[in-house]
């Protein structure tokens, strides 16, 4: 769901270069300085939540990693032995049942091309995009509002780039199973109110621009979110921290989205006091830069008079 949510997402942004300066509301556009600490430990940057009698291990994620890229698990692998719990991001959910509004939704996205047509110089630049990443299907672009567009060329440039929107996490969770600790969502959310939102409200302005903020990311290739998940691997938080927004400044723009990434953070905050409940240690793992943001995850759990220590003290 989470794939699906972002590159659905990718259709915030209104067509003129006004629109592109607009103020976003993001929530985490700002991080506290003093979280944002490189780490001393081998591997991905932990910071440690504290109380009397309980300790909480959390590692801050990346969106995606390139497919096989290496990192030290030597840190998570001593820290899942004993723990109690896991916990994981916020799910997204939808059943059996939901199929058919997702094709339905999926339908209302085909398009006769118009779009192309009013916007060539775009259309130039998705096709050559496009011919890239799926030769042997270079047309099939055509019949899909811009919106799709966008989500199916950022999938298939993704794919193209081995880029895999399940890792750290997958890696991270079977760990946890061969350690028989038991994982567990901070929340859980239905997914269709959500998805039927980002499909149904989106203009076909919002779409052009979003499609043009794809190409942008897809023509400079996969080099900046390499650097980035390089810089993860070794515990550089602020290098890891600077690769691309742009999937998430699309979100924002959406209505709701900005207020619905701060329900998320509160999620992980009272999931995480949830475990500050039950003596001994855990282990969980949120989206980076939702940590490290100012009224982030840990600067809530700060504010709450919970103890924080960096990736600096180890």
């Amino acid at each position: 769901m989470r794939t699906m949510l972002t590159g659905l997402a990718l259709a915030a942004m209104t067509a003129s270069g006004a629109a592109r300066a607009q103020v976003i509301d993001d929530p985490q556009a700002n991080v506290v300085e003093a979280l944002v600490v490189s780490a001393k430990l081998p591997g991905p940057a932990w910071w440690r939540v504290s109380d009397g009698d309980t300790t909480i291990y959390v590692m801050g994620v990346p969106s995606a990693l390139p497919k096989g890229h290496a990192w030290d698990q030597s840190v998570l692998d001593r820290r899942l032995d004993g723990a109690f719990a896991l916990l994981t991001p916020p799910v997204w959910q939808a059943g059996l049942t939901d199929i058919p509004a997702m094709l339905r939704l999926r339908g209302s996205l085909k398009d006769d091309g118009g779009w192309a047509a009013r916007s060539p110089a775009l259309a130039a630049r998705t096709r050559r995009a496009w011919t890239a990443v799926d030769p042997k299907n270079d047309d099939g672009w055509r019949k899909w509002k811009p919106l799709l567009v966008a989500l199916q060329l950022n999938g298939k440039a993704n794919n193209q780039a081995k880029l895999q929107t399940s890792q750290p996490d997958k890696t991270i969770v079977e760990l946890a199973r061969k350690k028989r600790v038991k994982a567990r969502p901070a929340a859980t959310h239905k997914a269709m109110p959500m998805l039927k939102s980002l499909v149904r409200e989106h203009s076909e302005a919002a779409g052009l621009a979003c499609l043009s903020e794809t190409l942008d990311a897809t023509e400079a290739g996969p080099a900046p979110i390499r650097s980035a998940a390089e810089a993860w691997s070794h515990g550089r938080v602020k290098d890891a921290l600077a690769g691309p927004r742009s999937a998430e400044r699309c979100e924002l723009l959406l209505p709701g989205v900005a207020d619905l990434k701060r329900q998320l953070v509160d999620d992980e905050v009272e999931g995480l006091a949830g475990l500050l409940k039950t003596p001994g240690h855990a282990v969980a793992y949120f989206p980076l830069r939702a940590l490290v943001a100012e009224n982030g995850v840990l600067d809530k759990l700060r504010a709450r008079g919970i103890t924080v220590r960096t990736p600096a003290e180890g």
